[in-house]
């Protein structure tokens, strides 16, 4: 399938999902893992699946009135097959991928952007480039630390678990909507991120070859106040599929991803 075909499935899939139509069609373009190279084990291996979902954690710095830096951690949870009837997702467990129980998979992402507040609604533009990483954590056992300091980034602390980069990348484009300072799920977001597997990396996903070359993020956050010259914290809930569009389908990723977001939203919340 062509890139600019991949991308329009997609936004063609978030509509059909949002509209609530049955089908057994996938949402997202399949990856194929194989956790035997790592270490990772579980029962199915290899297997195949189109998203992974997880928690994350990040930290806003609101550097003026227009503009701010975020620092992000990412844990993920799970892997899923997600198809256009929510009733037919299919999500793996620990004992089947081995992920959370042999294994963890961890990101850092750093970034800036700008914002605006309008009738009550904060809109975020992340800018281009910023720094995005996925590590292999062998035994689960690693956290995260804090930012020292506002603007600098959360680091992973393995506890003594061997740490294998799996994969880097930057920014592309994001944005997202905050309208409540609420501490619950009241603000959507899509972002994408050009991606770059290592050779373990490529151990890890081992198919398609040649991989994705971006990832394609979609989620919800907490609410927070948006003070000038403040820094806050919040977490919230992401799911991650793969893409290959070419540079000028990129202004499309956006809107696809919106769309990702509320219906996804929309699922978890039936």
């Amino acid at each position: 399938m062509k890139p600019r075909i991949v991308l329009q499935s997609i936004a063609a899939a978030v509509a059909v999902m949002a509209a609530g139509v049955a089908s057994a069609t996938p949402v997202y373009p399949d990856f194929t893992v194989n956790t035997t190279a790592l270490g990772g084990g579980g029962s199915m291996v290899p297997f195949v699946a189109n998203d992974i979902s997880g928690q994350y954690h990040e930290q806003l710095t609101f550097t003026s009135a227009t503009t701010f830096t975020v620092a992000l951690n990412f844990t993920g949870q799970g892997f899923n097959y997600d198809d256009t009837n929510a009733a037919l997702t299919t999500s793996y467990n620990a004992a089947q991928t081995g992920l959370g129980s042999n294994y963890g998979l961890l990101a850092l992402f750093n970034g800036t952007g700008t914002y605006s507040t309008s009738g009550g609604v904060t809109t975020f533009t992340l800018n281009p480039g910023g720094a995005l990483s996925l590590t292999y954590d062998k035994g689960a056992n690693a956290t995260f630390d804090a930012p020292v300091s506002p603007g600098a980034s959360y680091t992973i602390n393995s506890h003594g678990d061997l740490l294998t980069l799996l994969g880097a990348g930057n920014a592309i484009q994001g944005n997202g909507t905050e309208n409540c300072t609420a501490p619950n799920l009241c603000g959507s977001f899509g972002q994408s991120n050009s991606l770059s597997l290592t050779p373990a990396g490529s151990s890890f996903f081992v198919s398609p070859v040649p991989f994705y070359n971006i990832t394609l993020e979609s989620g919800q956050f907490e609410g927070f106040p948006v003070v000038a010259g403040t820094t806050v914290t919040s977490s919230g809930t992401v799911n991650i599929v793969m893409g290959v569009p070419e540079p000028m389908d990129v202004a499309l990723v956006g809107v696809a991803l919106l769309g990702l977001g509320l219906a996804v939203k929309r699922r978890r919340t039936l």
